[in-house]
């Protein structure tokens, strides 16, 4: 279930560029959400906002990493991490002055978190597995009574 389903040389180029441009969206919108951040004690919707913005960068990053040949769970945890990971990276790129092009170093820092992936997927969609089978071992989540 958490193996790696095969690609064409194609279909991995393509799935490596679209996961490469969903990581350089995500890191611009996290910008946006940081903006938001700051914007939250005059507007009550910024929050929802920030939401908002977090569930199109996993839904964009999810989607490309299930094109890259990952199982929906495992393309749903990656992705997950990817965007925490890439939240932090707007952090730093808030803190970090202008004269060190902060939108450079996020990108550069977000295309870095994702190389792991790029170029070990079906290492990386086997140690979900692993994880994903000590977190719930067969036989002790079982179906709730009906």
């Amino acid at each position: 279930m958490w193996a790696l389903e095969p690609r064409s040389g194609t279909e991995r180029l393509v799935a490596a560029l679209a996961l490469l441009a969903a990581v350089a969206s995500a890191v611009r919108l996290e910008e946006l959400g940081d903006r938001l951040r700051r914007e939250e004690h005059r507007a009550w919707w910024a929050s929802n906002g920030r939401d908002v913005i977090n569930g199109l960068a996993l839904l964009a990053l999810s989607g490309a990493l299930v094109l890259m040949g990952f199982p929906g769970p495992a393309a749903l945890a990656a992705g997950g991490v990817l965007v925490m990971a890439l939240t932090g990276v707007g952090v730093v790129e808030g803190r970090l002055p202008a004269r060190a092009r902060p939108r450079l170093v996020a990108l550069g820092l977000g295309l870095l978190l994702v190389l792991p992936v790029l170029l070990f997927p079906a290492e990386v969609a086997d140690g979900l597995g692993a994880l994903a089978a000590r977190l719930f071992p067969p036989g002790v989540v079982t179906a709730p009574p009906r």
